[in-house]
């Protein structure tokens, strides 16, 4: 556990620039940790979207973006490059039960109703 004068994940030592994140084992742990969790959430809100679900798999990372974004800005840029990606995928098609709509299904049975 860090101490109250410990630099914080994010903060400029020893994590800035030219710093050794070696100097703060428990950032180099914790960093590790939150880097791989990021990069199994931007891959997993990819595969959502391109499975058909892009606007939840959207909603899921900008909370992520939103969590990561003070304490980790490296792996919250990579959701922002994961959330447009998303962006660019087709929207989620609006679901109609109505018999005889553009796209709705016959009873249910899974084929097109005929024109």
């Amino acid at each position: 556990m860090s101490s109250p004068t410990s630099a914080r994940p994010g903060s400029a030592t020893p994590d800035a620039p030219g710093g050794d994140p070696a100097a703060d084992p428990e950032r180099d742990s914790d960093g590790v940790t939150v880097t791989a969790l990021a990069d199994v959430l931007a891959r997993a809100v990819r595969a959502l979207g391109t499975a058909g679900r892009p606007v939840q798999a959207s909603r899921l990372a900008a909370r992520a973006w939103w969590l990561l974004r003070d304490g980790w800005p490296s792996e919250a840029e990579h959701i922002n490059g994961t959330m447009h990606y998303l962006a660019r995928l087709p929207t989620e098609p609006e679901h109609t039960d109505q018999p005889g709509a553009a796209g709705s299904t016959r009873h249910g049975t899974g084929r097109k109703d005929s024109p």
